[in-house]
């Protein structure tokens, strides 16, 4: 059960934790079962298959990638630690499928900021004029970034200041907690500071103390 125990462990930290684990978590987990599976306990080698089956059925959908995870797949490849590195290396059509499903995502990203910084007040003829060319641009920007911060083997996250694009991409998707411990720790101190003594607090007063507790914890 250590593979289990530790894969919880990682999922309930605080510092440094984004959703971005969640998948890579659940493959190495799953990993290090087969790896157990392999070496032939003696008294505790039935007890595997079925944590490996009840795993697969609980987290199908994030084991095959399916469209519904798309959100904790590119959180997971916008992440400097974990980019393409946790899918399989045999299977290319995975591989391939995350890679385009982030170029697409970096690509409509782009679009749209340029869309939004446009403006048709005040343009002189030459802003005013649009050509078709322009959509190319995007593509090949948004590819170029993309397959750069792949190449890159930096697993720091102050690497993402050099990819403007995959760094708002990373807060984008990386903003999700994918455990509610850290939630359920703040009803703790709520609790610690809604004292009989303190009865009189207001709901205002009582939540900035209760966020300014839990900032003090977790920083």
């Amino acid at each position: 059960m250590k593979p289990i125990a530790c894969a919880l462990d990682h999922l309930q930290s605080e510092s440094n934790f984004y959703y971005g684990h969640l998948i890579p978590t659940l493959f190495s987990l799953k990993s290090r079962l087969l790896i157990l599976k392999e070496q032939h306990l003696r008294y505790t080698f039935t007890f595997i298959d079925p944590l490996i089956t009840s795993l697969e059925k609980r987290f199908k959908l994030y084991f095959d990638l399916s469209p519904e995870v798309d959100e904790a797949i590119l959180a997971s490849c916008f992440h400097p630690t974990f980019k393409l590195r946790w899918i399989p290396e045999h299977d290319e059509i995975m591989k391939n499928r995350v890679k385009n499903l982030c170029i697409n995502i970096a690509e409509k990203y782009i679009e749209n900021s340029s869309h939004t910084e446009f403006s048709v007040d005040n343009v002189d003829d030459e802003d005013f004029l649009i050509f078709s060319s322009q959509e190319q641009c995007f593509d090949s920007r948004a590819n170029l970034e993309v397959v750069q911060f792949f190449n890159n083997k930096n697993k720091a996250l102050t690497c993402l200041d050099s990819y403007p694009t995959i760094k708002k991409l990373f807060i984008r998707y990386n903003t999700s907690l994918p455990s509610s411990a850290p939630v359920e720790r703040l009803f703790s101190f709520a609790g610690f500071i809604h004292a009989p003594n303190r009865s009189n607090l207001s709901n205002t007063n009582f939540e900035k103390l209760v966020f300014l507790k839990g900032n003090d914890i977790y920083r």
